[in-house]
């Protein structure tokens, strides 16, 4: 009896893990499946690589900034209806792009996607945490998160290859139909992607729990960590190509490698135990060591095998410390109040990731693309010294 009650609770949290995973994997996918047609873009509508970046920027600012009202329609509504009308929002906004007639109109679809956008980490955090038991949690985060990046890796070879297949609208109006069809599946799943809504009358947390010191410093990482990830995403094809003359398809593996490495990080930080020492230690020889060589593929001519060598062990220093950083995320999180935590520190990353791409896209239209590398590089050390001030005030605070 124990034993099939035990298979029958495992089976229940493997269907939510696999639809909030779907989810997660589109959002991210979607979120990268601008940037590889910028070259497109430009020919097709005559506009700067400023204005393309700006349009990436809508899609995260925008989605970013309302990750913290959606985080409280989450606790007060419960998560399954936020997240299939965000889902339907992302996947109808990202097949309308395919009948843009012109670049205003696609910067437009940008914005509502990411309104769509906004509605994944609050939702799917709400959901993992009332649908999944407490000793599985770890390698659930581990893998909420891996299946996200991974949809960040493959997104540019995907959409590169369909839109050289089948043109960038049908390669677009495609992967916007994947999307419907995940919320097709969510829709008839009854619980599986349901978090209760607080209880009528229950206290929320106050502002200062929600806002407290560690908290802002996790902002502080995010934001840092967005900036770092949104330049590499965005700016790396046309970056390596300005320095080395990579042709896209060699600077697009190279991307491709370092996003892979990225997603396998996050399964090898799944693994490492939760002991805080060891997260800080980790985490800084990552985000130190990932900077260092993410400057140093500015400055060094050592070929396509090299570079993506060079950006793949940065990569997967990237990924190593994100489990942690959702296991000290939720110790931190006053009860009840997941939804609006994460959504606010999940702000940070999205106005990071957002910026980025208007940023790097300035140094892209002068010339100047070994900054791109180098102040990525320089925002991950930037990303380690707000997590370890994060974590020296939480020891501070009172338990």
């Amino acid at each position: 009896m124990a034993r099939t009650a035990e298979a029958g609770a495992t089976a229940g949290e493997n269907r939510t893990l696999a639809l909030v995973g779907a989810g997660h994997f589109l959002s991210h996918f979607y979120a990268l499946t601008l940037p590889p047609l910028f070259l497109y873009f430009r020919d097709e509508f005559s506009v700067s690589y400023a204005l393309l970046g700006a349009m990436v920027t809508g899609y995260a600012v925008v989605g970013g900034v309302l990750q913290a009202p959606v985080g409280l329609a989450v606790d007060r509504w419960g998560a399954r209806p936020v997240l299939l009308a965000g889902l339907a929002l992302n996947a109808a906004a990202i097949t309308a792009m395919g009948f843009a007639p012109g670049y205003w109109v696609l910067a437009l679809l940008a914005v509502a996607a990411g309104i769509g956008n906004s509605v994944f980490h609050p939702a799917d955090y709400a959901v993992l945490v009332a649908r999944i038991r407490e000793h599985r949690l770890p390698r659930a985060y581990s893998l909420h998160t891996f299946l996200g990046f991974f949809g960040t890796a493959v997104a540019p070879i995907t959409i590169s290859s369909l839109a050289g297949w089948m043109g960038w609208r049908n390669a677009l109006m495609l992967v916007g139909a994947a999307g419907i069809a995940t919320v097709l599946a969510m829709a008839m799943s009854g619980a599986a992607v349901a978090s209760p809504p607080r209880a009528r009358g229950a206290a929320a947390a106050a502002p200062a729990e929600r806002l407290s010191l560690p908290i802002l410093l996790f902002f502080g990482f995010f934001a840092a960590y967005g900036m770092a990830s949104g330049g590499i995403m965005s700016f790396t094809v046309i970056g390596l190509g300005k320095l080395y003359g990579l042709d896209p398809a060699s600077a697009g593996a190279v991307l491709t490698t370092a996003l892979l490495a990225l997603a396998f990080g996050i399964l090898a930080g799944g693994e490492l135990p939760d002991r805080e020492r060891l997260q800080v230690y980790v985490t800084g020889a990552a985000l130190v060591g990932g900077g260092a060589l993410t400057v140093l593929a500015g400055f060094a001519d050592i070929g396509v095998v090299g570079l993506a060598l060079l950006l793949g062990v940065a990569g997967f220093a990237m990924g190593v410390v994100l489990p942690a950083r959702d296991l000290i995320l939720r110790r931190i999180t006053p009860p009840g109040s997941t939804g609006r935590v994460i959504g606010f520190v999940f702000v940070g990353l999205s106005v990071g990731g957002g910026l980025a791409p208007l940023l790097f896209g300035w140094t892209m239209d002068r010339e100047w693309p070994a900054l791109l590398f180098l102040g990525c590089g320089a925002f991950l050390v930037l990303a380690f010294l707000c997590s370890f001030g994060a974590v020296l005030a939480a020891r501070r605070m009172p338990r």
